[in-house]
């Protein structure tokens, strides 16, 4: 049995005997649909495992602290998420527009540097990196600093603006809309995700701590970046409705009053699951071109 056999299905076994116990947590709590949510869930969780036990601490941190903080519920905040989008509790697109930049870079990360490095050295490391792991955990930064930036944005009493007219304000939910204690929030989030990757450097013996402060505070950047280009993309090329009976601008094609909605502006294809998937992207990119710098003066 070859070594890369051996690891894959030692995680595999690990991976499922750690996240079977979450399943009762989720149901429990409602924080996915049934049965298209948890069964997604479970299988994206299953194969984070796989690409790193790190990086499934990671989505963990993530999903857990976002789910969370989304269900906190107020009667303002059930209102402005019946008005603009989905519901709290993830089906699978969420699921999927929420782990899949994440899980292809850390696929990349497997198949391109952590197999080799395994085949070469005859052990597994899970202390190894590289900026295809890095990268992985800008993704899940992004995703956890949009969700702190939207959820703190709808809960606070500052009025939204937008981001690409600052001077603009905007009702509270307006996709584009940002407010300074979201966005402070947006980098609480972003560090969340951060500080597990500077664990995994911490173990690593041999990375110099200013090295691991470095890579922390650019981690911690990309994910906030991630997030605001997320704001960004709401507010430019993300396809928004109107409901004329309600008069509200909304993502729903169907509005919460039952009425169809009319197109507004944007492009009908891209929605707010796709501008979730292509921030993700672009902040592991953005992490990915940062650590090979960052490796290279250090």
């Amino acid at each position: 049995m070859s070594i890369i056999v051996e690891y894959l299905l030692q995680a595999l076994f690990w991976g499922v005997i750690f996240n079977f116990p979450l399943l009762f947590i989720i149901i429990k709590l409602k924080l996915l649909t049934m049965p298209g949510g948890i069964l997604t869930g479970a299988t994206i969780a299953i194969m984070t495992y796989i690409v790193s036990p790190f990086l499934w601490c990671a989505l963990l941190a993530f999903f857990l602290t976002s789910s969370l903080i989304s269900k906190q519920s107020t009667p303002q905040k059930q209102m402005i998420t019946a008005e603009f989008s989905k519901d709290s509790t993830r089906d699978a697109i969420q699921v999927l527009s929420n782990s899949l930049p994440a899980l292809l870079f850390g696929i990349m990360f497997l198949s391109i540097d952590f197999f080799p490095f395994i085949e070469k050295s005859g052990n597994f490391s899970f202390l190894f990196v590289s900026p295809l792991i890095y990268a992985a955990f800008a993704s899940l930064a992004t995703h956890n600093s949009d969700t702190w930036m939207t959820e703190v944005g709808i809960s606070t009493s500052g009025v939204p603006r937008l981001i690409t007219d600052l001077k603009k304000e905007v009702p509270k939910g307006t996709s584009g809309g940002v407010t300074l204690k979201g966005t402070s929030a947006g980098i609480v989030g972003s560090m969340i995700i951060s500080l597990i990757f500077l664990l995994q450097l911490l173990l690593h013996s041999n990375i110099s701590l200013i090295h691991m402060i470095v890579q922390f505070i650019f981690l911690t950047f990309a994910g906030t970046l991630g997030g605001l280009i997320d704001s960004f993309e709401g507010a430019t090329i993300q396809g928004l409705y109107y409901c004329e009976h309600c008069q509200k601008v909304t993502e729903r094609q169907i509005h919460k009053c039952g009425n169809k909605t009319s197109f507004l502006k944007g492009y009908r294809l891209v929605t707010n699951d796709l501008v979730n998937i292509s921030s993700a992207l672009f902040s592991g990119i953005i992490a990915l071109i940062g650590f090979s710098i960052i490796e290279g003066i250090l």
